[in-house]
């Protein structure tokens, strides 16, 4: 099987990704490829490996909040959804109080406390 290319698809690829489609042709055509076939009839549509203290939903958010969370994300390397949660579960209380040195510092007389 020999495949044909538009020349435009084809230097716009070797643009994006540094290859041209052209050398797809022999990975498709090597008779030494392994063909394998899965049987998908029992999967299960979702994620793969559940989460534990998490529910997925779908709501409807203002683009502007939207829009606001995603510029934070992009300068807190932090997913705009976690930082969602973050607001969520800080208006509502939830969130654990900061580890600060009093908070080791009694931590770690409580343990020395019991163990002595």
């Amino acid at each position: 099987m020999s495949a044909e290319f538009d020349s435009k698809k084809d230097a716009a690829n070797v643009k994006k990704h540094g290859v041209s489609l052209s050398e797809g042709d022999g990975v498709l055509n090597d008779p030494l490829a392994l063909t394998v076939v899965y049987d998908f009839s029992k999967g299960k549509r979702g994620a793969v490996i559940p989460t534990t203290g998490k529910t997925r939903i779908t709501i409807y958010i203002d683009d502007a909040t939207l829009k606001r969370f995603k510029a934070e994300s992009e300068k807190s390397g932090k997913g705009y959804q976690t930082l969602i949660n973050d607001a969520l579960r800080a208006h509502l209380g939830l969130v654990d109080p900061p580890v600060t040195q009093e908070l080791v510092r009694k931590i770690v007389r409580e343990e020395l406390a019991a163990h002595s």
